[in-house]
């Protein structure tokens, strides 16, 4: 069988040698079956030239090949570098055609666009459509625009088969461009290879940063705006209406502009390179200076020059631009205006309010209003309003101005709320009233999961399965599932790490406050309540327990002194409170309210264990520091958690 396919495919390469031979330069496939009556020319691709227009006799349908063929060629050309002879089964097979089925499936669809469009063309239709459609008929797939394109991949690629295969299987549109190879693929890799200079990619060589990019993003080749027209001396950047006749111009004045006046670090330079190489193609004039002076406005509540602005905004603005890029590709009237005012008139806020939201999660400017904001607002205005109803009662206040009262406070509290899906929302919604349900709370609208979209919203920004589905067991473990729903409302305990809940119970664990014999069960947890929980450790109970500790032991030491100049061991033990030490006897551990060591300020603590201000303060500068890195470092020889060093 494949004999007498080399055979029909060498008869048929010899009945269209007559039509190739008008171009200057067909350079075949590399090794194949396919392509063995050819005489393997020397590789002649340089940055311009050996990229002929095919005439209208090179794509007659006589040269247009089957997908099955085309998949064959590709397949063998660039051949697996994990197969071997053991690999020749089923399994390795299956393996192969896993790896080329994207541009299986493109092909595919690209015969069955190319079949409608030739059906099309022939009904009776308006002059303009059949011209519109015919412009989108780039005609058939042949071998010779096959082998156009994987010349274009050896050349810009050398020694790298694995990344042209990448190319090839991940963006199979390329196929397509073999007509604009010099109008568009080249001056594009032109502009990438100019744009990363030397920058060395994670292998640390200069000059490998184009490689990993494309092999990261091989989209990059196809991006719209990079390349020439017409006899290929006018550039299709829109720089050209300002006068600049090259696609570098463009980058360099885009480069220095967000270097210089927007003030964005080396690093910053880099990672915009790696991650959004398409930003320094665009217009300075006409897209990226609008887009940042408009950024600019709303982070200040009013038009500034970027030049007069506070360095606090300008490391702000700089930080936008880094991690949010895609927002310079929008335009300002259509897109971020727009989405900027509908924040502003569907939560009535102010701009210095739109300015939080804008400068806690700049991404949610690049939402689509409609089919995204606009729906989710809905959906976060329904649930609050199950709340307002019950926390309400006067029929004065306008419903629709507390509706947007208590979404302008949710969405203060956590802007991010809006870049969560709907789904993600109503998944968390729904595990909330599962909470309800085991907690026995009755029917109410005044739900677990309206009171923390309320009161918490960012918890909903946590991961469901990873973070609160664990920490709701651990405290149900704790309280049990009957007080589990209004505890959890009582403080935002949820938005804690369950390393600090665990480390925060393991201290009253060990002062005596709760027993916790084992991993399974936990005793006498009742009086901890969930704010005591969420109390800082090493800023508040690690303190006033020293500190304890410390007053303790110097009292002692003086009512001790006292009883032997006196005689009088009655005050000896005139202590209000008695810490577990090693000179405390158990029976005689009296242990200060929990109330009082979590829940007071540093004022009420000290008057009511009589206690010195000013030296608590001065005992807690000092010592909260050295507190924190002896916890750390305990849990660090346990666990191997690192240890931090920044408050140290």
């Amino acid at each position: 069988m494949t004999k007498i396919l080399v055979v029909t495919l060498h008869l048929w390469l010899l009945s269209t040698a007559a039509a190739t031979s008008k171009s200057s330069f067909s350079p075949p496939l590399r090794s194949s079956s396919f392509v063995a009556p050819f005489t393997r020319p020397a590789r002649l691709l340089s940055d311009h030239a050996a990229h002929p227009t095919l005439s209208d006799e090179a794509t007659t349908p006589q040269q247009s090949m089957d997908v099955r063929e085309l998949m064959h060629l590709l397949e063998e050309t660039y051949p697996s570098s994990q197969n071997s002879p053991s690999d020749a089964n089923n399994k390795g097979n299956k393996h192969k055609r896993q790896k080329w089925a994207r541009t299986r499936n493109y092909l595919y669809q690209y015969r069955a666009n190319l079949s409608r469009s030739t059906t099309s063309s022939s009904s009776t239709e308006p002059t303009t459509k059949k011209r519109k459609r015919t412009t989108r008929n780039r005609g058939p797939l042949t071998i010779t625009h096959l082998q156009q394109i994987i010349s274009f991949l050896e050349t810009t690629f050398p020694n790298h088969p694995e990344l042209q295969a990448h190319i090839l299987q991940s963006t199979p549109r390329i196929l397509s461009k073999h007509h604009s190879i010099e109008s568009r693929l080249l001056p594009t890799v032109e502009f990438l290879k100019e744009l990363y200079g030397d920058m060395a990619g994670s292998d640390g060589k200069e000059g490998s940063m184009f490689f990993e990019a494309i092999k990261r993003n091989s989209n990059l080749l196809l991006v719209q705006g990079v390349g020439y027209v017409g006899d290929g001396t006018t550039t299709r950047s829109e720089e050209n209406k300002s006068g600049d006749h090259s696609t570098s111009s463009a980058a360099v004045k885009v480069e220095e502009y967000l270097e210089n006046v927007v003030g964005i670090s080396s690093q910053g330079m880099a990672k915009l390179k790696k991650n959004q190489p398409t930003l320094f193609q665009l217009s300075l004039g006409n897209k990226v200076q609008p887009a940042v002076e408009y950024l600019l406005s709303l982070l200040l509540g009013c038009n500034s020059s970027i030049d007069s602005i506070p360095p606090k905004q300008k490391k702000l603005l700089a930080k936008i631009v880094t991690n949010h890029p895609n927002l310079l590709q929008l335009d300002v009237d259509s897109n971020l205006r727009s989405t900027a005012q509908f924040l502003r008139d569907y939560c009535d806020l102010t701009d210095s309010e739109l300015a939080t939201v804008v400068g806690s999660n700049p991404s949610i400017l690049g939402l689509a209003v409609d089919g995204n904001l606009r729906p989710k607002m809905q959906l976060l205005t329904n649930v609050l309003e199950k709340g307002t109803k019950q926390g309400s009662s006067s029929s004065s206040i306008d419903d629709s101005d507390v509706k947007k009262t208590a979404l302008r406070k949710s969405i203060l509290k956590h802007p991010q709320i809006l870049s969560l899906s709907t789904s993600n929302i109503c998944t968390k919604m729904d595990y909330f009233d599962d909470i309800d349900v085991k907690s026995n709370t009755g029917k109410s609208d005044n739900t677990l999961a309206v009171r923390l979209l309320a009161t918490a919203p960012s918890v909903y920004s946590l991961s469901l399965a990873e973070n609160i589905i664990p920490k709701v067991n651990y405290l149900a473990a704790l309280w049990g599932w009957p007080s589990l729903s209004n505890k959890l409302c009582e403080c935002p305990l949820l938005t804690l790490s369950m390393d600090n809940i665990q480390q925060t119970l393991s201290f009253y664990n060990m002062t005596g406050y709760i027993d916790l014999p084992n991993k399974e069960g936990i005793e006498n947890a009742g009086n901890v309540r969930s704010r005591y929980i969420a109390t800082s450790l090493y800023n508040r109970l690690l303190p006033r327990w020293n500190f304890l500790l410390k007053e303790q032991e110097r009292k002692e030491q003086l009512l001790g002194v006292l009883a032997l100049k006196t005689g009088d061991t009655s005050r000896a033990e005139a202590t209000k409170y008695h810490l577990p030490s090693s000179k405390t006897p158990r029976d005689k551990v009296l242990l200060p309210p929990i109330h009082l060591l979590a829940g007071a300020s540093d004022e009420v603590f000290c008057r009511q264990l009589n206690l010195s201000l000013s030296e608590y303060t001065a005992f807690k500068e000092e010592a909260a520091p050295r507190l924190k890195f002896n916890s750390q470092f305990e849990l660090w020889l346990k666990t191997g958690r690192p240890i931090d060093m920044i408050t140290l």
